[in-house]
């Protein structure tokens, strides 16, 4: 889940830097970049991770050589890694091109397609996160749904406060001050 999360956002984040010809414009606010990476995906794949359990500790107490398909590489293997490899690339593309061409001819800017990627990548990580969870409680809903809501929440707040200036508004802010 962390390989999931980690190459999605780096790829999509080269993309962003190769098509802006490395102009060192961000399309995602510092405080969304930051929130990213400690509420709407950290909390939830802590949580799920502390929590999810398939088996109990009795039963793995019991019959310790359930822990043998792990060390022969039967459940996670090479094989696997580079199909997750391929699949999050994949995912990667279409979540930066599908917001980007939808609005390339519109008058959107570059923060809010900032949101919308943020937005996709936060979804697209949760619901990955929860087809792997096998023991749901109310705990993990809260952490799993709560992290999208708060993701949905944050962005609006951080476009609507003026205190959390972006680059954008700094740039606006510049173009009205005459010289």
């Amino acid at each position: 889940m962390l390989v999931n999360t980690v190459v999605d956002t780096l790829s999509s984040l080269h993309r962003y830097v190769i098509f802006t010809s490395f102009t060192l414009t961000t399309a995602i606010t510092e405080w969304s970049s930051m929130l990213y990476s400690i509420i709407y995906t950290a909390l939830p794949t802590i949580v799920v991770g502390i929590l999810d359990k398939d088996l109990s500790r009795r039963t793995l107490l019991k019959y310790p050589q359930l822990y043998g398909a792990g060390h022969r590489q039967e459940a996670y293997n090479s094989k696997l890694f580079w199909l997750t490899m391929i699949d999050t690339l994949w995912q990667s593309v279409a979540v930066f091109s599908i917001p980007l061409f939808a609005y390339w001819a519109s008058s959107i800017d570059g923060s809010s397609i900032g949101d919308l990627w943020t937005l996709a990548v936060v979804i697209l990580v949760n619901l990955h996160l929860a087809m792997d969870i096998f023991r749901w409680s109310w705990i993990t809903h809260a952490v799993i749904w709560g992290s999208i809501i708060a993701t949905f929440i944050c962005v609006i707040v951080i476009d609507a406060v003026p205190i959390f200036t972006g680059y954008w508004y700094a740039l606006t802010f510049v173009k009205l001050i005459s010289f």
